[in-house]
């Protein structure tokens, strides 16, 4: 909902320059946990985890980079709200990952990845609300596996049901629940 927020915001450059200090927490907390930040998208942003296949440490990564980035995000719906004339119900972050086989591609002058679970992590972050975090289901049953892991870092992980542009009546889908972190569902 930026487009939104953003023509109701009273300082445009207000705006901007909370939306540059998220996108830099974002960027440090990706690269801090293994991450690469590719891009942001205006809505939101894509990061990568390049890992090989099987490595049971690098499932980590991500849920620990959801878990840190929560409440980074926290903090910016209440910056945006505090300079906003009006401010739409369900404004707020919501996460999609998915793992599999990309390539890395040249588009113009930049470097990016395609793939399967480019698509995949777009659908579930579509899916999932504000504070949620969608995983599909290839990484879903791999974090699943690590389930001593999980239970040690206080992470929960759900089997749940998402409606997609693929599957508009509902795919499966895994959702991550931090708990004590305001905003996580």
């Amino acid at each position: 909902m930026s487009t939104i927020v953003l023509r109701e915001a009273v300082q445009t450059t207000l705006f901007a320059r909370f939306i540059i200090g998220f996108t830099e927490a974002v960027r440090s907390l990706a690269n801090a946990s293994g991450g690469w930040f590719d891009k942001f998208t205006g809505d939101g942003f894509i990061a990568y985890w390049i890992t090989p296949p099987g490595e049971p440490a690098a499932l980590r990564d991500v849920p620990e980079f959801c878990q840190a980035l929560l409440p980074a995000a926290g903090n910016l719906v209440t910056n945006l709200r505090k300079t906003s004339r009006n401010f739409p119900v369900g404004v707020g972050l919501s996460l999609g990952a998915d793992a599999g086989p990309c390539e890395l591609v040249r588009v113009g002058e930049a470097l990016t990845l395609v793939g399967g679970p480019i698509v995949g992590a777009t659908r579930m972050v579509a899916g999932a609300k504000s504070g949620q975090t969608l995983l599909n289901v290839y990484l879903g049953e791999q974090i699943a596996a690590e389930r001593t892991w999980l239970a040690d870092s206080g992470i929960q992980l759900e089997r749940t049901s998402v409606n997609t542009k693929e599957y508009p009546q509902g795919q499966e889908a895994y959702e991550l629940r931090f708990p004590g972190i305001a905003g996580s569902r």
